[in-house]
């Protein structure tokens, strides 16, 4: 006989706590997100937030969670075209208003605050980079590259560079030459097969054979 153990989580509750965070972090900007603002806006308790995060930092992670996912990567059946599909969800990621307004604060927080690091790693970039390294196993499966050794190393390449121009603004906008050249680096960190180099090269024309 099986026994229930707690309460069913409130999925009402955790999206109202996601909104409340939201407009506190787009109206008041991260140095003004709280527990006690967020239940307050959210309808809620303390207690009840507290529960699903300890820290404002945690409330803006649970929120990257619950309006960004943490499985990405597409599956187009070609490797090119899955780079491309997930850096313009990288691109709208950085644009976002929401992370614009939370990126600089999360991202002082997490140096600072190394159990908070952990949390931001454990639940929104660990698994958000086995997304990306399980698109690159998919990719080897097919024949388009050896199995990586380092996948962890190609997410790197595909948002280093995006959160670099989002977090310091005067290197630029994450436009589509930077999304274009993160592409091809992570194709060339893949040993990327070029199957347009297979074909046969074009015969030369009969005026351009016989031309003297």
């Amino acid at each position: 006989m099986s026994v229930l153990r707690g309460r069913p989580r409130d999925t009402a509750l955790d999206t109202a706590i996601a909104n409340a965070t939201e407009a506190v972090l787009l109206s008041l900007g991260y140095s003004a997100v709280n527990i006690d603002r967020v239940a307050k806006l959210a309808g809620t308790t303390r207690a009840a937030v507290y529960r699903r995060a300890k820290t404002p930092g945690e409330l803006v992670v649970a929120l990257l969670v619950s309006r960004f996912g943490i499985d990405p990567a597409p599956d187009s059946g070609n490797l090119r075209e899955d780079l491309r599909l997930i850096q313009e969800l990288q691109r709208h990621f950085f644009v976002d208003p929401m992370v614009q307004a939370a990126l600089a604060g999360v991202l002082n927080d997490v140096r600072d605050d190394g159990e908070l690091g952990e949390v931001f790693y454990t639940r929104f970039m660990e698994p958000r980079r086995r997304s990306v390294a399980a698109m690159l196993a998919r990719a080897a499966d097919r024949g388009e590259i050896a199995p990586p050794s380092q996948p962890g190393v190609i997410s790197d390449l595909l948002t280093g560079p995006l959160l670099l121009h989002a977090a310091l603004p005067p290197t630029g906008p994450i436009d589509d030459t930077l999304v274009n050249a993160t592409i091809e680096a992570a194709l060339t960190a893949c040993g990327a097969v070029d199957h347009t180099a297979d074909r046969p090269a074009a015969k030369p024309s009969q005026r351009t054979r016989y031309k003297k």
